[in-house]
């Protein structure tokens, strides 16, 4: 899949299901644009950044607590954002990385 498809489908995937996303399919999202997801330093927190993207220090969100809960919408409006801004420089590490 070229780079510009995984983009948009991620982008659509976040916002077709904003409501209603567990922890694990955004980190897995996530990891398939070359995020590297880890644990922060509270339960549930999440924290996630990019080798490939320069501009990019981190990004994080709150998985609540349970076996894979739902993240609140207002995590994923975040990360739809931080995608957007860097849309250019993920699409071009996409390109490199097929």
């Amino acid at each position: 899949m070229n780079a510009k498809l995984r983009f948009e489908e991620a982008i659509e995937t976040l916002q077709r299901r904003k409501t209603s996303l567990c922890c694990e399919e955004v980190k897995s999202l996530l990891v398939d644009l070359g995020f590297e997801v880890r644990d922060g330093k509270q339960g549930g927190h999440k924290i996630f950044v990019h080798q490939g993207l320069p501009s990019f220090m981190s990004g994080s969100f709150n998985c609540g607590h349970g076996k894979n809960p739902e993240i609140k919408p207002a995590y994923i409006l975040k990360i739809i954002q931080i995608l957007k801004h860097h849309r250019d420089e993920l699409e071009e590490y996409l390109e490199k990385t097929s």
